[in-house]
């Protein structure tokens, strides 16, 4: 048993050693007053995103990174870090999270009148929209390098 477990830690230290980014930052942004395509508006809607990297003066150099269903923004750390696809040495990374999957806008952590049951369907454009105002309203970019997904 000694022995299994040892392996399991020596296994854990190993994996998580290649696996390193050099660290999102996370961030919330709020949209007051979201009107959803269904027409209900949502009193304060709130949108999780992580990023990776430096924006370069010219902003230039932001790739997004949406998350795909009930996915959070560390779902692609695999692929980020200097010298990995994602080269965070060149590259500024906004990785966004989805309504709907428990840290964004959620039915469980919506307040009173959209609580639970009554929190509205979102739909992919409505992700695309926060997202979109989220980019250039919060973090002043109107133009990516790239969009990569799932």
């Amino acid at each position: 048993m000694k022995k299994l477990f040892l392996l399991l830690f020596i296994s854990h230290r190993l994996f998580a050693q290649g696996n390193h980014t050099d660290g999102a930052v996370k961030h919330e942004y709020v949209i007051n007053n979201f009107k959803t395509e269904s027409g209900i508006v949502l009193p304060q809607a709130q949108i999780i995103y992580g990023t990776y990297g430096h924006l370069n003066a010219k902003h230039d150099n932001v790739v997004l990174l949406p998350s795909h269903y009930m996915a959070d923004y560390h779902g692609y750390e695999w692929l980020i870090g200097p010298g990995k696809a994602l080269d965070t040495s060149k590259l500024f990374l906004v990785a966004s999270e989805l309504f709907g999957n428990g840290r964004s806008s959620s039915p469980s952590n919506t307040p009173e009148p959209y609580h639970g049951p009554r929190f509205p369907v979102m739909t992919i454009r409505d992700n695309v929209e926060a997202v979109h105002r989220l980019l250039t309203e919060e973090l002043k970019i109107t133009h990516l390098r790239a969009l990569i997904g799932f």
